[in-house]
């Protein structure tokens, strides 16, 4: 699984001229026709072929070096996951990867620094979920984070009652009396799944939370926890408490689409808003590109495949969204940037900020207000 320090590690390392990254994404999904016998590594060789073609000289045997070891390792991967990401950099001995049990887009590239937009991409669309299945006795929590699902604990507790045979109304009054007992064990029990619920935050530091199990005691243990958790509650689904993790991944996946979509189009109207009245938001590559040389970007949005060429000061680092020879700032050389977006992600990723690709009909909505856009600290 990644971690945030994994893709900071990634996105502080320097730019090497001399000795560029391979960074390779594979779609090695075994659902698709395309990968079954491998047809991900065909596909890579094929991409890697197509590269290796522009390259000569001393270029090309540093590209053959790096290519070669992907190479070997794909060879010998057995048992893929949905997805694979590798960065690799023989002459540095620099080899870093992940299989991913999401699907990423088939790509491959080779420049100064690791390709980073499609992974950061990737996360922006797979956020960390917590989810609280429970019923009035027993309790599990789970994490879901690139669909991958983890069982953190595993509460279990039962109202230790019995039945009382009793003639009459002595047996009535039993019957209330049980009740009554199983009816506080059931909402200390839930208070106590409440309280796992707020560590489990704490330690993990979930985006949004799912309550999972029968109507009734997921509205109750609802109203037991914080505000602050509250507000995190993205959806109650009807489930099992003795659900299979299988079960529970894909219906958290289910609901992790639909709200993505939904809060994505949300997220753009407000964009546009605040642009409009000129509250603390840009619109457009060129504001955009301003306010985060100023440091004032907290949430980058833009839509998905927006990837405009421009310029990178080799010195003090601004981004252009124009090639020039040199920077307007301190006159150190320009040099060229294929994908300004991506270069961006990693400057607001690296300064704690947020990144957002957003998809479908909110990316068409932006696209109409200049494709990316950005909400500022002031």
């Amino acid at each position: 699984m990644i971690t945030r320090d994994d893709l900071e590690g990634l996105a502080r390392r320097e730019a090497r001229p001399e000795s560029p990254v391979l960074s390779v994404y594979l779609d090695t999904d075994q659902s698709r026709a395309a990968n079954i016998n491998r047809g991900f590594e065909a596909e890579l060789k094929a991409r890697l072929r197509q590269i290796e073609q522009q390259l000569d000289g001393e270029e090309l045997k540093e590209f053959g070096a790096d290519a070669g070891r992907i190479i070997r390792f794909i060879e010998d991967y057995r048992e893929p996951k949905r997805g694979l990401v590798i960065f690799c950099d023989a002459s540095e001995d620099f080899f870093w990867m992940r299989a991913l049990n999401v699907r990423v887009r088939s790509g491959v590239w080779w420049g100064e620094m690791p390709y980073l937009r499609p992974l950061f991409e990737t996360i922006d669309e797979y956020e960390r979920y917590g989810l609280v299945l429970t019923d009035r006795a027993h309790a599990r929590l789970f994490t879901i984070f690139l669909g991958e699902i983890e069982e953190h604990k595993e509460a279990f507790a039962e109202a230790e009652v019995t039945r009382i045979k009793a003639p009459g109304t002595e047996r009535a009054r039993s019957q209330m009396n049980l009740q009554r007992k199983a009816d506080e064990h059931a909402r200390w029990h839930l208070k106590r799944v409440a309280e796992m619920a707020a560590r489990l935050a704490q330690s993990h530091a979930f985006d949004r939370l799912i309550l999972a199990g029968p109507v009734e005691a997921t509205t109750e243990l609802y109203g037991l926890l914080s505000k602050r958790l509250r507000a995190r509650v993205a959806r109650r689904l009807s489930l099992p408490v003795e659900a299979s993790e299988q079960r529970v991944l894909e219906e958290t996946l289910k609901v992790e689409e639909e709200i993505a979509r939904g809060r994505e189009a949300q997220l753009v109207e407000e964009l546009i808003t605040a642009a409009s009245k000129r509250e603390r938001a840009v619109l457009g590559i060129d504001a955009t590109l301003l306010a985060l040389q100023e440091g004032r970007i907290w949430q980058l949005i833009y839509a998905d495949g927006f990837a405009p060429h421009g310029g990178e000061c080799t010195g003090c680092g601004t981004l252009v969204a124009e090639e020039q020879d040199a920077c307007a700032y301190c006159g150190a050389k320009a040099r060229a940037v294929a994908d300004l977006i991506e270069r961006a992600a990693e400057r607001v990723f690296d300064l704690g900020g947020k990144v957002e690709d957003v998809r479908g009909p909110a990316a068409a909505r932006l696209q109409e207000a200049g494709s990316v856009g950005a909400f500022l600290h002031f």
